[in-house]
């Protein structure tokens, strides 16, 4: 395996984990560029890669949530149950996107996440949690069904539309609204991954799953390290903070869509499907040559 890349899976799996264990949002927004651009799979293999891992360390930290009695189950049900059948209606949706098209809306997904991180004051969630009243069953259905779509055609787990959600709209405190929402990001992940896989074989033969593994277990220490990391630092500096590199992601990808810039080069395609759409001219001995 090459050093560097080694070193990218595991600073960059820290850096998930310490995301999600921050402030229960972030995961897939930073494993999608780990994957598509540090390392240089294509944009819909990266999607699957950031769903094994983002689900991976979710589930890692919800676990840690339930033991520490951090989870709304009531609250958390609700949104994940409609969020898994979006998550299996994006899994075609995906497939019929083109790299360009999805690194593009992930673009947009991360600049709105943000401006939306980056404008909600504590004193404003304070009031509008105080003025808030309880959503009904049919938006939340929408709410939860929205985000099981995002997290199978981007990739994105949906924590930073459901730790608002939820503490906004069932006023839960920061604390069990990140642990409810590892809960329904991890399976949401699990859904998406499973959908991909049955409806887009092409992007799922190139998974990479040692460099999954890698960075997924070096996800959950930092999850351990960020969860213990955010009861000490102050929330509106957390958000501000991931606020400015959501947009440095945004403008990344959003290049990235355009074809301007790309920081290392696509992996090439299964053998079997190179042989296929190439064709071969004969060797002398009557094979074709030997492409490693």
């Amino acid at each position: 395996m090459d050093p560097s890349q080694l070193l990218i899976e595991i600073f960059g799996g820290v850096l998930v984990g310490l995301s999600l264990g921050l402030v229960g949002a972030g995961g897939a927004i930073f494993s999608v560029p780990i994957f598509a651009m540090l390392l240089g799979h294509p944009t819909q293999t990266a999607i699957l890669e950031a769903l094994a891992v983002t689900g991976l360390i979710a589930f890692a930290g919800a676990l840690g949530a339930a033991r520490a009695h951090r989870i709304e189950y009531r609250m958390g049900v609700a949104f994940m149950l409609p969020g898994m059948a979006g998550a299996w209606v994006g899994g075609p949706i995906g497939k019929w996107l083109s790299d360009p098209v999805q690194a593009g809306l992930f673009s947009l997904v991360a600049l709105a996440a943000a401006v939306r991180m980056f404008t909600v004051t504590d004193a404003a969630a304070d009031a509008r949690e105080a003025h808030a009243a309880r959503p009904g069953l049919p938006k939340i259905v929408i709410a939860g069904f929205a985000i099981g779509v995002l997290t199978a055609v981007i990739g994105v787990g949906g924590g930073f539309l459901l730790i608002p959600a939820f503490v906004l709209i069932a006023r839960l405190d920061m604390s069990r609204a990140v642990g409810t929402s590892l809960m329904v990001i991890a399976t949401n992940a699990a859904i998406a991954l499973t959908s991909n896989a049955i409806y887009s074989h092409e992007a799922f033969e190139l998974v990479a799953w040692p460099a999954i593994a890698i960075v997924a277990a070096c996800g959950v220490v930092g999850s351990v390290f960020g969860a213990r990391l955010g009861a000490r630092i102050p929330q509106k500096w957390l958000r501000r903070s991931f606020a400015a590199v959501l947009v440095a992601v945004a403008g990344l990808f959003a290049l990235e869509s355009t074809g301007v810039t790309r920081l290392q080069e696509p992996r090439s395609a299964p053998e079997s499907a190179v042989e296929d759409a190439t064709p071969q001219e004969p060797s002398a001995a009557g094979t074709s040559p030997d492409r490693g």
